[in-house]
């Protein structure tokens, strides 16, 4: 039962961390990224890189490394952005791989304290032969379905926090995508387009 109470702090902590990361960096990506194309389109290329350094997010870091870059050729954009997204998806999937673990190793927890159960209850019974009284085994049995109960109790949780938090990480990368590719067709359309 220790281990499995400490499974449950880590879990718990680990989804509160992650879900307020996720809520403080949470914007409107689509709302965000029509600002900033605006802003480029009416060439106020400062103010647009001030406003990505003041809005938290992976989607901002990436439109700020666009902008930052938008006097170089849409192949180095890219590069940049690149490794821009490189940085901020371990970022966003920090302690994700413990999740997925503790969701995957609570049963088994679980299933290690229904065998230890099941031994003492064995053993009651080898020692007390044939002199045994429903209490006598109780403990050990009580003691199985116990842990198999917390054991699920917890890994069930973890499961539905890992789905989560990936759905939230692979929509967040979805929107750093689709913002990032507009912003860099904007940009290298008014770098191409023509002074008359």
């Amino acid at each position: 039962m220790y281990p499995l109470g400490i499974c449950s702090i880590v879990a718990l902590w680990i989804f509160i961390e992650r879900f307020w990361n996720f809520r403080r960096a949470s914007i409107d990506a689509a709302e965000f990224s029509s600002g900033i194309r605006n802003m480029v389109k009416n060439n106020r290329i400062t103010e647009s890189i001030t406003l990505c350094e003041e809005t938290p997010g992976p989607v901002s870091a990436v439109l700020h490394t666009a902008l930052l870059c938008h006097s170089m050729s849409k192949d180095k954009i890219e590069e940049a952005i690149e490794r821009t997204a490189r940085y901020e998806l371990p970022r966003m999937e920090h302690n994700l791989a413990v999740l997925s673990t503790l969701a995957r190793i609570t049963p088994l927890l679980g299933l290690l304290g229904t065998i230890t159960g099941m031994i003492k209850t064995f053993v009651v019974i080898q020692n007390q032969a044939p002199f045994i009284q429903p209490p006598m085994l109780a403990k050990g049995i009580w003691e199985s379905l116990l842990t198999t109960a917390f054991g699920l109790a917890i890994a069930i949780p973890c499961h539905i926090a890992y789905d989560y938090l990936s759905s939230r990480i692979r929509a967040t990368a979805s929107d750093m995508d689709r913002s990032a590719a507009d912003v860099v067709e904007m940009l290298t359309e008014t770098e191409q387009a023509p002074n008359f």
